[in-house]
C-alpha cells in the first residue's frame, strides 16, 4: 500500500452501484477500493476477518439496505471502528434520514449521482480536516430544516401557553431519544439533580406521569 494512500470501503446491495463508485474513483491515485459489501451485516463480518491495517479509512455507505441498513451499520459501526469515517452515498433527499445518518456517526452526506470529483473532494475532506461534507441539495435542505424547526420552537403556541423554557424543550428532546439523566446532564452541562428537578416541572407544567406520556403530548403539540 502506497503511502498516503486513502483506503476505501463501498457498502451497498446493488452490485451496479458498488461498480459504479469504483469506476468512478479509479482514475484518483490517491484512492484505493479495499471492501466491497452488499449490507451492514455483510460489512462488519469482512472487517472482523480483515487484517486492521487493510481496514477502509472511509466508508461509503448506503442507506436503503436489507438485512442491516446503512443507519444501523453506522451506529453500530462507529463504536467498533471509531478512527473510520462513514460518508452516506445515496439517492434519498429525504431530510429525516439526513439528521438520522448524521446522529447515528456520518460523517458527511452525498447523492449517488454527485460526479467523480466531488466524492473524491468529500473523502479528502472527511480523511484529512475532518469536515462533514454534503452535496449542495442536501445542504439546502439541512439548513431549511433547522430554520424551520427554529421557527416552530419560537412560535408554538403550546410552549407559550404552558412557561415552557427553551431548556425545558431541550429536555423533551433528550427524553424522547431515550437519554437517562446522567446522559442529559454530560450533554447539558447539568447536574443529573437539575435534570431531575427540569423534569419535575414539565410533568407538573404538561400534567404527565411518566416519561412515554410526557413525550406522547409533546409529539402530539409539535413541542419535539
Amino acid at each position: 500500500m502506497k503511502a498516503g494512500m486513502i483506503q476505501i470501503g463501498i457498502v451497498d446491495d446493488k452490485a451496479i452501484n458498488r461498480t459504479t463508485v469504483m469506476r468512478k474513483l479509479e482514475s484518483y491515485a490517491e484512492a484505493t477500493v479495499v471492501l466491497e459489501a452488499g449490507n451492514g451485516e455483510d460489512f462488519l463480518v469482512q472487517m472482523q476477518e480483515m487484517d486492521r491495517a487493510k481496514h477502509p479509512k472511509v466508508v461509503l455507505m448506503d442507506l436503503d439496505m436489507p438485512v442491516m441498513d446503512g443507519i444501523e451499520t453506522i451506529r453500530n459501526a462507529t463504536i467498533i471502528y471509531p478512527d473510520i469515517r462513514f460518508v452516506v452515498l445515496t439517492i434519498f433527499e429525504d431530510t429525516d434520514r439526513i439528521f438520522e445518518a448524521i446522529k447515528a456517526g456520518a460523517s458527511g452526506y452525498l447523492l449517488k449521482d454527485d460526479k467523480a470529483i466531488n466524492i473524491m473532494d468529500a473523502i479528502i475532506n472527511v480523511v484529512n480536516y475532518n469536515g462533514v461534507p454534503m452535496s449542495p441539495v442536501i445542504a439546502r435542505k439541512a439548513m431549511t430544516m433547522m430554520l424551520n424547526q427554529d421557527v416552530k420552537k419560537e412560535e408554538n403556541p403550546v410552549a407559550s401557553s404552558l412557561g415552557l423554557t427553551p431548556r425545558e424543550i431541550e429536555l423533551l428532546s433528550e427524553l424522547a431519544n431515550g437519554s437517562t439523566y446522567i446522559e442529559i446532564g454530560e450533554k447539558l452541562f447539568i447536574s443529573p439533580l437539575t435534570v431531575r428537578k427540569h423534569v419535575a416541572n414539565l410533568y407538573g407544567k404538561l400534567h404527565a406521569k411518566n416519561r412515554l406520556q410526557i413525550i406522547s403530548i409533546a409529539q402530539k403539540n409539535n413541542l419535539i
